[in-house]
């Protein structure tokens, strides 16, 4: 199992058992290289085995707290110290007690119990499955298939999700009885019972009422999460586009001489290159440019994207990430990114739709919306550069038409639904029976607060960590890089949760993050550009260069979708996208990505 996981610790294995527990872990070295720092790793009793992935940024002051309650006294610099012994002086308590990411499995010998946690918001992942009386858990869904305890037989729910959507719902997987451990919470496993418990989720109060209360604590809490994510023992970089969210940790990371990277395409519709350079300049940091258009395989880079992600996330984006983590991994071991700014500080089009769309809805809307929506998808079909307006106008209407105020989630869909009764094969049509996006549409309703209180919460517990998360764990961790998130630093999220929704989306989306911005003297061109992001072409790309691994899957391979799917729709959603009667590429990327790994893991 732990084989099939070395891209993520290339530094060296451990296997230990401690009565009926079995660890293993690879080992990515960041702090105290030593080897002090190997996992698994147990308390001086032998009665608290540890293994974990990520980095726990407050490790000092725990173990002052660990040292002034007992007599224990730490051996190395390593994070992972503390957790055996926080678990047996503070017990659960100990995940709240965390800042930073992490998955951690931990077994009890002396109560008989394994124990997985999982931080706040999902910045790394954990599987588990039950074989039988033993519990597999890994950090990628490929690990638990190592064992072959478990069959890789797709659950049809899930699949019908990742067409839906492009991802599982949060703590799910696409194989059937393999799950994840939920966002910040912890689940007990014992002889007789399995047990979870939340000890984290984002709220929203909105107490914040002033503009500059609101940038001013901002300012002062993302500074000290970007201080603390530089802590390391190997070279950290940035990762850097022309947008305020790295331009903001840019510019709180001046005079720490911390490389930076963007990636660059020949597009200019998609290149961040001048923009990122100026911000780079800005924070007095040395600036490298990757461009992804020069990679020379990229048929290979998206099988190994697919796999990096076990088939289960059609993101587009994921590519450009993978070719700029490749890149970065050959200069430094640990990047600083932006990524969670979006979802806590009103980032997308989405939260200005979903206001918009709170005053629209009606049973008059959803008609003229419904048939809007179809005929603006139609004249949109041969658009090939980032979403233009008739694809925003889509997807909008689209949205409007959605039943019971669904359109936040079905603005996310990847597959138009008129689709999926065509497409679907016998084993997957039971399921047009189920909504696909129910999970993300629900998680929109229990929230609380008004519609962008809801919509900010929704994405931050589902959407997050479903896609934007997972996406960006497995690329950087295919190549051994580890991507460090300020943003999603408690102390950060707690404080976006108090910051009213007017300050947050008023006249502009990110209004707090733009304010902050200007105080920092960022440019006004790049304080009030349209977000870009690490985006692909990806219509262009599958009747290009991506075109014949489309061909082999679409074409001469297309039964491999069955059951599921049926082939001859498989082929006709190929050909009218080939033909550019209508763009399905975001369908067939999702495809492709499932095939690729459908086909290496049968």
């Amino acid at each position: 199992m732990t084989d099939v996981l070395a891209h993520r610790g290339p530094d060296g294995s451990g296997i230990h058992t401690l009565g009926q527990a079995t660890f293993g872990h690879r080992r990515l070295a960041i702090r105290d290289l030593s080897d002090a720092g190997h996992q698994p790793m147990l308390d001086p009793t032998d009665s608290v085995m540890v293994t974990f992935n990520g980095e726990i940024y407050n490790d000092a002051s725990l173990r002052a707290e660990i040292e002034a309650q007992s007599d224990y006294r730490f051996r190395t610099r390593c994070d992972t110290e503390v957790l055996p012994i926080g678990w047996k002086l503070w017990g659960p308590d100990l995940f709240d007690r965390l800042e930073g990411m992490f998955a951690i499995a931990i077994w009890d010998r002396a109560n008989d119990q394994l124990v997985l946690a999982r931080d706040p918001v999902g910045i790394k992942p954990l599987y588990y499955a039950l074989a039988g009386d033993t519990v597999l858990f890994s950090s990628e869904l490929k690990g638990i298939l190592a064992s072959e305890r478990i069959s890789s037989a797709i659950d049809p729910s899930s699949f019908h999700t990742y067409l839906a959507a492009g991802y599982c719902d949060v703590g799910k997987s696409l194989v059937a009885n393999v799950n994840q451990v939920t966002p910040g919470s912890y689940s007990i496993f014992t002889p007789t019972t399995v047990t979870s418990s939340v000890y984290w989720q984002p709220r929203r109060t909105g107490t914040i009422t002033d503009q500059t209360e609101a940038r001013n604590e901002l300012h002062e809490r993302l500074g000290a999460a970007c201080t603390n994510l530089l802590i390391s023992d190997v070279p950290v970089g940035l990762m850097l586009s022309s947008g305020i969210d790295s331009g903001i940790l840019s510019t709180l990371l001046a005079g720490q001489k911390v490389p930076a990277f963007t990636a660059r395409f020949a597009s200019s519709s998609f290149d961040e290159g001048t923009g990122a350079q100026d911000l780079a300049r800005l924070g007095g940091h040395d600036w490298h440019a990757i461009f992804v258009d020069e990679q020379t395989d990229i048929i290979e880079d998206f099988k190994a994207v697919a796999l990096a992600v076990d088939g289960e996330l059609a993101d587009s984006s994921a590519l450009a990430h993978f070719m700029i983590c490749r890149a970065l991994r050959k200069q430094v071991t640990v990047a600083l990114a932006g990524d969670g700014a979006d979802e806590f500080f009103g980032g997308y089009d989405t939260y200005l739709a979903t206001t918009l769309a709170e005053r629209l809805d009606g049973p008059l809307t959803r008609l003229p919306a419904s048939i809007i929506g179809t005929l603006a998808s139609r004249a949109g079909a041969g658009h090939e550069g980032r979403t233009g307006p008739l694809q925003f106008l889509s997807r909008f209407a689209a949205g409007l038409s959605a039943p019971e105020a669904g359109y936040h989630a079905e603005w996310r869909r990847l597959t138009p639904r008129q689709m999926l009764s065509d497409l679907y094969g016998p084993a997957l049509a039971p399921m047009l029976a189920y909504d696909p996006l129910a999970e993300y549409r629900n998680a929109y309703k229990t929230a609380s607060g008004g519609p962008l209180d809801k919509a900010l919460l929704a994405d931050q517990t589902y959407y997050l960590p479903a896609d934007m998360l997972t996406k960006v764990d497995r690329v950087s961790m295919a190549h051994g890089l580890e991507i460090r998130v300020p943003f999603l630093e408690r102390p950060v999220m707690e404080l976006a949760g108090h910051i009213a929704p007017k300050l947050l989306v008023a006249k502009e989306k990110k209004a707090v993050l733009r304010n902050l911005a200007r105080a920092l003297n960022i440019p006004s061109e790049l304080v009030t550009q349209k977000k870009l992001g690490f985006n692909v072409p990806v219509a262009q790309l599958l009747r290009t260069r991506l075109r014949s691994l489309a061909t082999g899957y679409f074409e001469t391979n297309a039964d491999i979708f069955y059951p599921l799917l049926k082939p001859d729709s498989v082929r006709a959603a190929w050909r009218s996208h080939d033909a550019r009667k209508f763009d399905h590429g975001y369908l067939l990327w999702a495809l492709l990505v499932h095939g690729v790994w459908r086909e290496a893991t049968s």
